[in-house]
C-alpha cells in the first residue's frame, strides 16, 4: 500500500545500513553518510547525492539505527517500571508492549537529545515515559471511541473491559510522571503535564465537533494542534532540554515537533480512507463511521455541490456505513481535492518542520530528523 504521496492516485483507480553502534553526539555516519552536500539545508550526502528527502525509499528500523539500543534501553525501562505484584495489570501491560508500536515519540526524544548534545542515560528514560504517556492516551481515547481493534488486534477495552482499560491507563501516566521525578527533572515534568492538558482539551474539542459538518479548516487544525502535535512537540523538546541548550534552540526543536505532529495527524487523515486493515491497523473509513471529521472531508463538504453533501451527511451520521455509501464518499474526496489539498497541507508542515532545524549544524541526528519528517508523508502504517 503506498503512502500519503501516492494517495490522490491510488484513490482514482479506486473509485545499505548504517552501523548500529552507538556515535558520540554530531558524529558523521561513515561510508555512507558524508558531509558537504550543496543541495537543501539537511547537508547530508549519502551514496554521492543530496538526500534531504531520502526517507521515502527507507524503512523506519533503518531511520533509527543509530539509536537501536537507546530504543532497546526504552523497551527495558517500560518492562521494569511496569512491573506489578497485580497479576491484571501484568497481563494488560505485556499485551500492549507485545502489540507492538513504532516508538515514533521516544524517538524523538532521544534524537533531540543527541542532538542537543546530550550524551547520558536519562534520554533513553525519559524516551520512555514519553511512549508511556501516549500509550496511556491510546487506552483513554479506545473507551472514548469505543474502539474494538488496537494496529489490527483486539482493544484493550474490548479485551478486559472498559473500566480496566482506564484504570491501567492512569497506571501507565503515573508511572511515566515517577521516572521524571526520580530523575529529578521537574521542568521536563512541567512540560510533560502542559502537553497532556492539550491533549486532553484537544479530545474535548473532537468530542465537541463529532459530526458537525460546519466545522472549518481553522477549527480542525486547532484539534489536531492540541490532541496531537503538542505531545510531539513535548517529546521533541523535553530530549531538548537534557541536552541544556539555549532557549532559542530548545524552542526551535520544539517547533520541530510541533509541525511534523500536524503533518503527522494529516497524513492520518488522509491514510484512513486509503490504507487496508492489515497494513494500517484499522479499517478503511474508520473516521467516518466515528462520525468524525477531518480535513479530506471538510475540504470535500466546502467544495462539493448540494447532492454530494447530502450523501456524505447520511454517511456520516449512518448507524452502519454501508460499503457503496464509503464507495460514493471516496469518489467525492478524489473529485473535489480534498485528499490533494490534505496531502499538499501535509507537505508543507513536514518543510516547516524541517526549517526549524536549521540552526543546527548538520550531524547524523539532523539527517534522521530530516528522514523521520519525510517518514511523515510515505508510511503505510
Amino acid at each position: 500500500m503506498p503512502g500519503l504521496c501516492h494517495t490522490a492516485a491510488h484513490l482514482s483507480t479506486q473509485g545499505n545500513r548504517t552501523s548500529g553502534h552507538p556515535r558520540k553526539s554530531g558524529s558523521s555516519c561513515g561510508a555512507q553518510l558524508e558531509r558537504g552536500c550543496d543541495g537543501t539545508s539537511c547537508g547530508i550526502v549519502i551514496d554521492g547525492a543530496c538526500k534531504a528527502h531520502y526517507a521515502p525509499s527507507m524503512q523506519l528500523d533503518q531511520m533509527l539505527l543509530p539509536i537501536r539500543e537507546d530504543l532497546a534501553t526504552v523497551e527495558t525501562v517500560i518492562r521494569h517500571r511496569c512491573t506489578t505484584s497485580i497479576s491484571t495489570i501484568t497481563e494488560v501491560v505485556h499485551y500492549i508492549i507485545q502489540n507492538g508500536g513504532k516508538r515514533f515519540r521516544p524517538a524523538l526524544t532521544i534524537l533531540a537529545a543527541r542532538l542537543a548534545g546530550y550524551v547520558g542515560d536519562a534520554a533513553a528514560q525519559v524516551g520512555a515515559a514519553m511512549e508511556m504517556v501516549h500509550t496511556a492516551s491510546l487506552l483513554h481515547d479506545d473507551v472514548v471511541d469505543n474502539a474494538p481493534t488496537r494496529r489490527g488486534r483486539p482493544s484493550t477495552n474490548a479485551k478486559w473491559g472498559n473500566q480496566i482499560s482506564v484504570l491501567v491507563g492512569d497506571f501507565f501516566w503515573c508511572k511515566a510522571c515517577e521516572i521524571i521525578v526520580d530523575l529529578g527533572q521537574h521542568r521536563i515534568l512541567r512540560a510533560i503535564t502542559d502537553a497532556v492538558v492539550g491533549t486532553t482539551e484537544g479530545e474535548v474539542l473532537e468530542l465537541i465537533k463529532s459530526n458537525d459538518i460546519s466545522i472549518s479548516e481553522e477549527e480542525y487544525l486547532k484539534i489536531i494542534a492540541h490532541k496531537t502535535a503538542k505531545l510531539l512537540a513535548c517529546s521533541c523538546h523535553v530530549g531538548a532540554m537534557l541536552g541544556g541548550v539555549s532557549e532559542t534552540l530548545e524552542h526551535a526543536v520544539q517547533r520541530y515537533g510541533f509541525d511534523l505532529g500536524m503533518a503527522f495527524q494529516l497524513a492520518d487523515d488522509a491514510l484512513d480512507y486509503v490504507s487496508d486493515e492489515d497494513r494500517f491497523g484499522k479499517s478503511r473509513g474508520t473516521d467516518l463511521r466515528e462520525g468524525r471529521m477531518t480535513l479530506p472531508l471538510i475540504i470535500a463538504l466546502q467544495r462539493c455541490d448540494a447532492r454530494e453533501q447530502s450523501l456524505i451527511k447520511e454517511a456520516l451520521l449512518a448507524q452502519t456505513l454501508r460499503d457503496d455509501q464509503l464507495a460514493e464518499v471516496l469518489q467525492i474526496l478524489d473529485r473535489s481535492g480534498g485528499m490533494a489539498y490534505t496531502q499538499e497541507k501535509t507537505l508543507t508542515y513536514v518543510e516547516r518542520a524541517k526549517s526549524h532545524l536549521a540552526p543546527f549544524k548538520h550531524s547524523l541526528e539532523k539527517a534522521a530528523l530530516f528522514q523521520l519528517a519525510d517518514y511523515v508523508t510515505t508510511r503505510d502504517m
